[in-house]
């Protein structure tokens, strides 16, 4: 697997060029998931930014009881973990393999040992991560949006 060409498909790779895929492809390591394995707790801190590279992950909150509500499939190129691998706070969701799934990793330590070095290609996943972040808030407001205006709509048919 040429790893550089693999991260140049994912979200990531559209802010990245394809020399810089290079210096990722050495700080990452690659994670096999089979159908059902947690990649991670709501509760656990990894510092990690992850790169879905084939199969899916569904995006799980556990309410408690073993109550949980499925928020979103993440599909093969799909970041997560970038909150958490950003600010250090630990993970809010529980991240489950769909099907067996290939992830790409990146730990936050390999990742700042490029800042010096690489301040353009640290310039570059940090806009990366943020362009994703307000793909995802958009999602989220989008979302609330629909689910305002459909409580709106059934309160006043009620009247």
């Amino acid at each position: 697997m040429n790893i550089a060409k693999t991260i140049s498909e994912t979200i990531l790779g559209q802010d990245v060029t394809v020399e810089e895929c290079e210096t990722l492809s050495a700080a990452v390591t690659k994670r096999n998931l089979t159908a059902g394995e947690v990649l991670f707790e709501p509760g656990t801190k990894d510092e990690t930014l992850y790169l879905l590279i084939s199969g899916k992950l569904e995006v799980i909150k556990v309410l408690g009881n073993n109550k949980t509500i499925h928020i979103d499939t993440l599909k093969e190129g799909a970041m997560t973990g970038e909150l958490s691998f950003i600010d250090g706070n630990t993970h809010t969701m529980r991240l489950v393999a769909k099907k067996d799934s290939e992830v790409l990793m990146l730990h936050k330590d390999a990742f700042e040992s490029l800042v010096e070095k690489e301040p353009m290609l640290t310039y570059h996943v940090m806009r990366s991560i943020l362009r994703y972040s307000h793909v995802m808030q958009r999602k989220i407001n989008t979302k609330y949006l629909e689910m305002h205006r459909m409580v709106q709509n059934q309160y006043t048919a009620e009247y």
